[in-house]
């Protein structure tokens, strides 16, 4: 079965910094975290080292772990092999999701961007994003600007790659 976060949704914080994950993003998650014991709610891999923009990008177990793989079969010493390990592992946090299907943003998480009462929550396929609803939305999504440049009547499925499209 494939396993992607879909949809957007904006869900409120308590002043704990509790905040429910949104219910079908809980389903892939849980099927992406098969190793865990029984009775063990899920957990996710939430990495907040890129300054440049005003998100969080989660990440299941599974989908960390391949990236992990990856890392490591880069060279030690090679700069961007240190700049991914910086991102996954120094600027990143293991959050398990409590029994009523929420993780916890501490203040300082909250702080690095912009959320306060609410946060949004906008599913990105094998990861997701969690942001301020505040957040201009060119910074959270590049949607709108690819759109726009677009050709008039050109179908942004277009821009899959050939091998993968579908013929028409």
């Amino acid at each position: 079965m494939e396993q992607r976060f879909r949809g957007t949704s904006t869900h409120k914080v308590d002043a704990k910094g509790r905040v429910s994950i949104p219910a079908d993003f809980r389903r892939v998650l849980d099927a992406c975290d098969p190793g865990r014991d029984g009775g063990v709610n899920p957990r996710l891999v939430l990495c907040f080292g890129d300054p440049r923009f005003p998100y969080f990008t989660a990440y299941t177990i599974e989908g960390v772990a391949e990236i992990g793989e990856m890392i490591e079969d880069m060279d030690e010493g090679d700069p961007h092999r240190e700049a991914l390990e910086d991102y996954f592992y120094s600027d990143a946090e293991t959050v398990g999701i409590d029994d009523s299907g929420r993780l916890i943003l501490n203040a300082g998480l909250r702080a690095r961007i912009g959320v306060t009462d609410q946060a949004t929550f906008a599913g990105k396929g094998k990861t997701f994003r969690i942001y301020s609803p505040a957040a201009p939305e060119q910074a959270t999504s590049r949607l709108g600007s690819v759109l726009a440049e677009l050709p008039e009547n050109v179908p942004i499925t277009s821009l899959l790659p050939k091998k993968r499209r579908t013929p028409e």
